[in-house]
């Protein structure tokens, strides 16, 4: 059975993430059987996971406050996520428990990957959730690849169309949005000289996670300056399949209200398939997982 977690004033971002952190189980174990965690961010995580562990299911906990990164104002679900995981990522990283480090092939964060590169270590974390994408420019008159860029990532923000109403779109169609072909009016190969027009430029996954979470990018501004949300109804698969690999969803983080005025509830999928609506305090036993239109983070693990 799940628990809830306290409000602590606009803390329902930071309390529906953790709700689908404490429900990895990879994640949630290591943390659970570690000994010992220096870092400040992790060590508040720990705490956490060892107290739902041992609290009585109609209690609910209250989040440490090394896991707030701005308790005085509501908080975007994903900016907070992706605090989160970096600071978890970077305490672990940093020497606070080198036994979660292993060794992996280079891997860059925004930047250009270096040619050659020896070994860097890489946490646990890196380990669950990140991925890696490659894109490229090819000439079409002497081959080259005159642009390689690879980027890793801790989440993938997919584009929302704009509401039609009584139609509902795939989850399918918004990752095949997100990867298909960028054209470009014109480029000019380094190699060859040549002025190339209509060239197109391709991306694709050269490393999926264990655990892969789906932004639904919803909120857009508009020409004003404005905030908006794109309540579009997403069809959110149980399971979903990308670059051959597939995945199980476990948990959706659902965003509910407008730009300006929203409330932030998690849905998790616990070891034995039943699902549970996680709203602050208050965790109650559901059939199913949240409404498409509500769905905002998704949570898959991979199955093969």
């Amino acid at each position: 059975m799940a628990i809830g977690l306290q409000n602590q004033g606009s803390t329902c971002s930071m309390n529906s993430s953790l709700q689908c952190l404490l429900h990895t189980p990879r994640l949630s174990d290591f943390f659970a059987k570690a000994d010992k965690i220096r870092g400040e961010v992790a060590n508040d995580f720990r705490k956490l996971i060892i107290e739902s562990m041992r609290s009585n299911a109609s209690v609910s906990i209250k989040p440490g406050p090394k896991l707030q990164s701005s308790p005085s104002s509501q908080q975007d679900a994903q900016e907070y996520l992706m605090f989160l995981l970096n600071a978890l990522d970077q305490e672990l990283k940093h020497g606070h428990d080198m036994r979660a480090a292993t060794k992996i092939k280079p891997v860059k964060s925004g930047r250009k990957d270096r040619k050659g590169g020896g070994q860097v270590q890489s946490s646990l974390v890196a380990e669950i959730f990140e991925g890696q994408t490659r894109t490229k420019l090819q000439c079409p008159k002497c081959s080259n690849e005159a642009s390689v860029t690879l980027e890793t990532f801790m989440s993938l923000s997919l584009p929302v169309p704009s509401s039609t109403v009584g139609n509902t779109i795939t989850l399918e169609s918004c990752i095949q949005e997100y990867t298909k072909d960028d054209m470009l009016d014109a480029w000019c190969c380094s190699k060859c000289k040549s002025k190339q027009h209509n060239i197109c430029k391709k991306m694709e996954f050269v490393k999926l996670p264990a655990c892969l979470i789906i932004h639904l990018a919803r909120f857009k501004c508009d020409s004003s300056g404005n905030v908006e949300k794109i309540d579009t109804a997403i069809d959110i698969p149980e399971s979903v399949e990308i670059s051959g690999q597939h995945y199980s969803l476990y948990g959706l983080i659902n965003h509910t209200g407008d730009a300006d005025y929203g409330h932030y509830t998690a849905s998790i999928k616990l070891g034995n398939s039943e699902w549970y609506a996680c709203d602050d305090e208050s965790v109650e036993h559901v059939s199913e997982h949240s409404s498409s239109t509500d769905a905002y983070i998704l949570f898959y693990q991979k199955t093969s």
